[in-house]
């Protein structure tokens, strides 16, 4: 009896050993799939932000090099229109002293004060010829390519080309240049 009794318990020993090696399994089973879903949505979690920073490096090194063609082009483009207006600079310096008068008089008629009169040396002996003795008086020449600088008590005006191309007539052409050169 004694046996039957200690074999009743050996047998619900290890039936209970058994079930608890079965709930240990399963524990271990679900801990490893646990771990590896949470590994496999970490690994996906990685390749999108890997994919994403790609994206992003690829657009902005996109970007970068939009930008540097565009300054290049921008560049260019300046360069020419530089050229263009260097070249009316040029041009206005070979006008005759008939077409150069026209331009020199309606310079000296925008002046209100008595003052004197720096000239380029192209046209020192036009200026000296045109300019009202009474209102202006001939100074030293300067190295400008055409026309001349004013100078009073209360005003400075630079009638030189240069400076009539780049701040008088540049500005106002310059988009409508630009357009007609650049433009399909």
């Amino acid at each position: 009896m004694l046996q039957d009794i200690l074999d009743a318990i050996t047998a619900e020993t290890d039936k209970q050993i058994t079930a608890a090696r079965s709930e240990h399994q399963r524990g271990l089973t679900d801990l490893r799939e646990q771990s590896e879903r949470r590994l496999s949505t970490r690994k996906q979690e990685i390749a999108v932000s890997k994919e994403q920073r790609k994206a992003q490096f690829k657009a902005k090194a996109e970007a970068h090099a939009e930008s540097h063609k565009r300054n290049a082009l921008l560049s260019k483009k300046r360069e020419l229109l530089d050229r263009v207006y260097a070249k009316i600079t040029v041009d206005l310096s070979k006008l005759s002293d008939d077409k150069a008068e026209k331009l020199l008089r309606a310079c000296l008629k925008k002046i209100t004060e008595k003052g004197d009169i720096f000239p380029s040396k192209k046209h020192e002996a036009l200026l000296i010829k045109i300019a009202p003795s009474e209102q202006f008086a001939v100074k030293a020449v300067t190295s400008a390519s055409g026309g001349f600088l004013f100078s009073s008590k209360t005003q400075e005006n630079d009638f030189t080309f240069d400076h009539l191309v780049q701040e008088w007539l540049r500005p106002q052409t310059e988009l409508d240049a630009a357009h007609k050169l650049f433009d399909a």
